[in-house]
């Protein structure tokens, strides 16, 4: 079968790294923070372009960078020592029992030492995502450490323009995927093949990977979060997706529509459904202005009946950048368990989600779209089309 490639646009790397080191050494002086430590291979990308490796570095950190205020960057346990960003190479310590052995104080230690070298014994550190062990052992080398996560994540919430033609592209391919797996979604095919439709289209495009298999069909729309599987596509049913998907530059594509298999016309609870979700998608994104807090957003969102509270998607909105980031905004009912607040900036780019599936049963309807918050509102980023037959009138 043919895949689609999507001609990727001119970018300006070495403005777009520059911008995002840019954000990373303003966090740093904020906070009056000598250098920074990341490790979480999303961080890496943002901070030096490191793809190596991505999804290994996810769960045994073998490599280690280091940021200091000047935005120079020593890079700890590669296995390439030749890249554009990279200002140094070291051999590692590394910081994980695969690598390093069940003695973990050893290899902290050792963690500890490296970075001493690059930056100096006592001075102020922000951490990522690294063993206690680790944290004790900077400790005791008179580092002051604090979390990294929080300044990565303000860092990576405002978007150049530059990052904006990336995550533009990075649509455009999901986009084409999307087509790819409209074709192929005929009655009698299964959801792991459609799923690999997307996954075959973002590698062909220089894409990274799938953040996970939100593919159903049939019964197994309602409740949402249930993963594709060998079940086979039916006529006259839902199927519904989100494309997670870490696409070309490692920027992200959160996309998700709700089809009806088939040639054929779809149900009167079929249009319920899927008007409701659309309708509260677009209500959200009309609210998107710089300056109004996520609590108001969450106080102003569009209400559903009881009967499809239960079975909500887990937040209204979230960032997105290379992954879903900072902020994540909460239902109202969520909101005093896990909710937080903030404020909405010009240039962020927000997921606005929404499942409808009744608590009683029956099909449901995933739809998100993403934006760009502008000065004067949201103007939507991806453009696949919604579904006209299920949003003409009943």
């Amino acid at each position: 079968m043919s895949v689609p490639i999507v001609p990727p646009p001119p970018v300006d790397v070495q403005r777009l790294r520059s911008h995002r080191v840019g954000r990373l050494c303003a966090q740093l002086a904020g906070r009056d923070v000598d250098a920074i430590v990341l490790t979480n291979p999303v961080s890496l990308r943002y901070a030096a372009d490191w793809r190596e490796y991505a999804l290994f570095q996810s769960h045994i950190p073998t490599y280690y960078l280091v940021m200091d205020r000047d935005g120079r960057l020593t890079m700890f346990g590669a296995y390439a020592t030749a890249h554009p960003t990279i200002d140094e190479f070291r051999v590692a310590h590394h910081p994980n029992v695969f690598d390093g052995g069940l003695d973990t104080a050893v290899t902290a230690a050792g963690f500890a030492d490296d970075i001493a070298a690059v930056v100096g014994r006592g001075t102020r550190l922000a951490v990522e995502r690294v063993n206690p062990t680790c944290v004790d052992a900077l400790h005791r080398l008179g580092f002051d450490v604090i979390d990294a996560e929080p300044l990565v994540e303000i860092a990576r919430s405002v978007k150049s323009s530059d990052e904006i033609v990336c995550i533009r592209h990075a649509i455009a391919v999901a986009e084409a995927a999307i087509a790819t797996m409209r074709e192929r979604a005929v009655p009698g095919v299964s959801e792991n093949e459609l799923m690999a439709a997307l996954h075959q289209v973002n590698i062909a495009n220089d894409g990274d990977w799938i953040d996970g298999r939100m593919l159903c069909s049939g019964e197994r729309t309602n409740p949402w979060y249930q993963e594709a599987s060998a079940r086979r596509l039916r006529a006259g049913e839902f199927l519904a997706f989100d494309t997670d998907m870490i696409g070309p530059f490692g920027y992200c594509a959160d996309i998700s529509r709700t089809w009806v298999v088939g040639d054929g016309g779809p149900t009167a609870e079929q249009r319920d459904r899927y008007r409701r979700a659309h309708d509260e998608i677009h209500h959200f994104a009309e609210l998107l202005v710089p300056g109004r807090s996520f609590r108001e957003l969450s106080d102003a969102a569009m209400r559903q009946p009881d009967e499809f509270v239960a079975h909500r998607y887990a937040c209204l909105a979230h960032g997105v950048g290379m992954s879903d980031e900072w902020p994540r905004i909460h239902h109202r009912c969520d909101r005093d368990a896990h909710g937080y607040d903030g404020e909405v900036r010009a240039d962020m780019v927000l997921s606005v989600e929404s499942f409808v599936g009744s608590d009683r049963g029956g099909p449901g309807v995933k739809l998100e779209q993403m934006y760009l918050v502008g000065e004067r509102g949201a103007t939507a980023l991806s453009t696949y089309p919604f579904e006209p037959t299920l949003l003409a009138a009943r």
